[in-house]
């Protein structure tokens, strides 16, 4: 499927200019691997790129952590020489998911990716819910299903990934999926009647409506509002001046 590069661009800048290949694959890595220590990050992205060093990957990984992609997700121990330390392990935030489906890998594999990243916490119970989807949907399926909703994502947020608040990026996947009439469309071509008989999923979907009805209720107040302040501001028709010459 094609995606917008310009687009992804746009709305996700850490895929834009230098440092950008690096923070792709590690948060490819990341999605597909789970959390991992910042030297074992680095072990596996020099096997993709070869010129790789180890203090790149860690200020990479820290600029990630920074910007909201990545984040400590727990503790490793290590030895370091003879001496056992603590080392901490990075995961995907949800910012950083959305980030990684860029890649087809990770697209293709998005069931296993959310199975891989336990720290994505879902407001129903992963286990049920997955092995539905797999009955439902083929690999080939959930990998369209999941490219259109991150171009139907990106279209819907206001702004880059960056501004949206942690709370918020789940609010904005029903105005995705109105975004991507792909998904629609495979939704309306299975029956998901055992999707919504989890309460929990019928509760999210119930409480995501709602939230995306309130936010297009307060969008629609500011547009009202602004409109009043312009019309407020109109300047009247005044007659010409008529020169007495």
């Amino acid at each position: 499927m094609y995606i917008d590069k310009e687009l992804v661009q746009s709305k996700i800048v850490i895929l834009q200019g230098r440092g950008s290949e690096n923070n792709r694959l590690l948060l490819e890595i990341s999605a597909l691997e789970g959390s991992l220590i910042k030297y074992d990050l680095f072990k596996k992205l020099k096997v993709l790129r070869k010129d790789t060093n180890y203090p790149t990957v860690s200020r990479r990984v820290d600029d990630l952590v920074r910007r909201g992609y990545m984040e400590v997700v727990g503790k490793r121990t290590i030895i370091v020489g003879k001496r056992k330390d603590k080392s901490p392990s990075y995961g995907l935030t949800w910012g950083g998911f959305i980030a990684g489906l860029t890649s087809g890998s990770v697209a293709k594999s998005i069931l296993r990716v959310l199975e891989k990243n336990p720290q994505l916490q879902l407001p129903f119970p992963r286990k049920p819910v997955f092995r539905i989807i797999r009955e439902i949907f083929s690999d080939e399926e959930l990998s369209l299903i999941a490219q259109s909703l991150l171009i139907g994502y990106l279209r819907a947020i206001p702004k880059d990934i960056e501004y949206l608040r942690p709370e918020q990026y789940l609010t904005y996947l029903l105005p995705a999926i109105t975004e991507a009439p792909e998904i629609r469309k495979k939704f309306e071509q299975k029956d998901l009647s055992r999707l919504l008989q989890i309460p929990e999923v019928f509760e999210f979907f119930n409480k995501s409506l709602s939230d995306f009805e309130r936010m297009l209720e307060k969008s629609l107040s500011g547009i009202k509002e602004l409109r009043r302040i312009y019309l407020a501001r109109k300047p009247t028709r005044t007659s010409p001046i008529v020169s007495k010459n």
